[in-house]
């Protein structure tokens, strides 16, 4: 018996909290720069999203095109929201002649929307590694008789 296929469900679990992590990671960047008017860059912070990819499985036994997990694929800047103006002449970044200062384009409703969502989706994939632990536990113990 192969032990890589013995331990596949568990991996391909592991790959989803992997991917989910770096997911909450950008989610709490967005969150802590929603407020920044001026980056290195120039211009308002522009929020980041993540985009997955699946990892087609690589071992010689598997069947072509079996998804063998997932990953970080790459993290985009949002160029599709656009950024929130406000009227606000006195502030030190304010366009001159309107007044307006460009924040960024974080909506806090919608960070803690996707906060939730890959909060429970890296615990689905906690709680799948547990119950995958306990079918192991218990197909050794029904071995051992």
């Amino acid at each position: 018996m192969n032990l890589d296929n013995l331990f596949k469900g568990m991996s391909i679990s592991s790959t989803g909290m992997a991917a989910e992590r770096k997911r909450l990671d950008v989610i709490a960047e967005n969150i802590a720069n929603a407020n920044v008017v001026a980056t290195k860059d120039g211009g308002a912070y522009r929020r980041k999203d993540v985009v997955f990819e699946t990892i087609l499985a690589e071992s010689s036994g598997a069947t072509e095109g079996t998804i063998g997990g997932v990953r970080v694929k790459s993290t985009d800047r949002d160029f599709e929201t656009p950024m929130n103006d406000v009227y606000d002449p006195g502030h030190p970044m304010a366009d001159k002649e309107t007044g307006m200062v460009s924040y960024p384009n974080v909506n806090m409703a919608f960070e803690m929307v996707d906060l939730m969502t890959a909060s429970r989706s890296y615990e689905a994939n906690l709680k799948a590694i547990s119950l995958y632990r306990d079918m192991m536990r218990q197909a050794v113990s029904l071995l051992e008789g």
